[in-house]
């Protein structure tokens, strides 16, 4: 199942970069593509639950650290992935000490 996994975010890797005349004569669009492989990214990463956690807080440190300027195109504000991260450093050392973890 893990090898099948695999190929299938390789496959998809490779699809996406290909020019987009490629992609067209072979019947897709670089859309569905986008989304099957974020789709499965996604649920590789819930399956291995510490490897999303660690991507997780990967995301959050990047776009707390990211310029002001950046997150009001988005209207994002960094506070809150500052929050978050926080938030999934502190928890898990809460719940080990509490010792129901």
């Amino acid at each position: 199942m893990k090898f099948i996994l695999v190929f299938i975010m390789l496959f998809m890797t490779i699809a996406i970069n290909l020019p987009s005349s490629i992609i067209s004569r072979l019947g897709f669009q670089a859309d569905y593509l986008i989304a099957a492989l974020v789709a499965v990214v996604v649920t590789g990463l819930v399956q291995h639950k510490q490897l999303f956690l660690i991507v997780l807080v990967l995301l959050c440190s990047v776009m707390a650290n990211l310029p002001k300027q950046v997150l009001s195109v988005w209207s994002l504000d960094p506070d809150y992935f500052f929050a978050v991260l926080v938030a999934l450093i502190v928890t898990p050392i809460g719940a080990k000490i509490s010792g129901k973890f």
